[in-house]
């Protein structure tokens, strides 16, 4: 356990590291709300294994950056860790699509307009 790090300490963890795991259980402030983890993972190039949770879902199965499992089983999640391990390319390509798609769409400069809109939106 290591406790809070500052981001220069994050970025050299990531880059020591073959996967990203974001594996939270059912609960609705989980099931309905993006988890900063699952970007910052893509962003680092990391393949994501990630709860299969429909708002999860589209984003892991839409860009193709890592595999769904359910996180209430070890075995699945187990599982997915020895696929990614055991085919390094695919990995390092789906963590290529996840950054990818950071860089694109996933970031605070893509979404400012959308925010935008909805403030002004509810200050009407």
């Amino acid at each position: 356990w290591l406790g809070w790090v500052d981001r220069p300490r994050l970025r050299e963890l990531l880059a020591e590291v073959d996967i990203g795991l974001v594996t939270f259980l059912p609960a609705p402030n989980h099931m309905e709300a993006y988890p900063g983890k699952l970007f910052e993972y893509m962003a680092a190039g990391l393949p994501v294994i990630a709860s299969d949770f429909p708002l999860w879902r589209e984003i892991v199965s839409e860009v193709a950056c890592g595999l769904l499992v359910d996180p209430a089983d070890p075995a699945a999640i187990a599982a997915a860790i020895d696929t990614l391990l055991s085919d390094p390319a695919a990995a390092v390509e789906m963590g290529r699509r996840g950054r990818e798609a950071v860089l694109e769409r996933y970031n605070w400069e893509a979404q400012m307009p959308a925010l935008l809109d909805l403030y002004e939106a509810v200050m009407r």
